[in-house]
């Protein structure tokens, strides 16, 4: 493959996978809690990050020799803004800090406080994950009147029957979503601390922190890229084929 065709393939690619990151964006602007994607410029690096594209975006694609992309993802956690429901068991979080949820994976982390109780009167995700509390056990309701406190504290008709954990990181860089919000701690030498200066709203959640109206403007910018690259690759394309032609019909 020349190195023309190569670099233009390259940059299509590219705008392929920012595409990809807008469109999951906006299909999650609804999303209770979910934090944005968004691409950032990698540094000259002699490393190729080829074999790190997502598989969706490299299926079928035979651009192996390809160098490098010169563009990476990371998840930017910015704080969205608080949407009242007056749901006693809907919470938000203001602050750094992570609710930490047990799944069958392990023990996971999430923004989106979107809980109800389980027939066991446990609270849980709407997944139907149980919230841990301070002790890592699950919180049990058995009562009618639940309120919580700004730092966490679960009471149950003015009695306190658990406290949420909710997890700080020191670099939430570490962290990798793993679907429906969660979140999956990659650093084992970073597990989490307590977040003690996070609060706890009740009857809110976290909207996304996507802004759609720029979301919905990127992707426009990026579909003329991409429409740009294809029509550059045609070119090379039709020149190719026409030296071909031209070169078998010499005498």
């Amino acid at each position: 493959m020349s190195a023309e065709i190569s670099s233009t393939l390259a940059g299509a690619l590219t705008q392929e996978i920012r595409l990809n990151v807008l469109a999951n964006n906006i299909a999650n602007v609804n999303t209770a809690g979910f934090k944005e994607d968004r691409i950032f410029q990698l540094p000259q690096t002699s490393d190729s990050v080829w074999n790190n594209t997502p598989a969706a975006a490299r299926q079928n694609t035979a651009l192996d020799n390809i160098s490098s992309l010169p563009v990476s993802t990371f998840t930017n956690f910015e704080q969205g803004p608080l949407k009242e429901t007056g749901n006693s068991l809907d919470m938000a979080l203001e602050g750094d800090g992570f609710f930490a949820i047990q799944t069958p994976g392990g023990i996971r982390y999430t923004r989106k406080g979107s809980f109800s109780l389980s027939q066991n009167g446990v609270l849980v995700t709407q997944e139907g994950y149980p919230v841990l509390g301070k002790n890592k056990g699950e919180i049990r309701i058995n009562g009618k009147n639940v309120s919580v406190d700004s730092s966490g504290g679960v009471y149950v008709d003015n009695a306190n029957v658990d406290s949420l954990d909710i997890v700080g990181f020191s670099n939430k860089n570490n962290l990798e979503k793993v679907g429906d919000s969660l979140y999956s701690a990659q650093d084992p030498n970073d597990q989490g601390v307590p977040a003690t200066t996070t609060q706890v709203h009740q009857g809110f959640v976290e909207s996304s922190n996507v802004d759609s109206i720029k979301a919905m403007t990127d992707m426009i910018d990026v579909l003329r890229g991409y429409e740009s690259y294809q029509k550059i690759i045609q070119s090379m394309n039709d020149t190719t084929s026409k030296t071909v032609n031209d070169v078998g019909k010499m005498p």
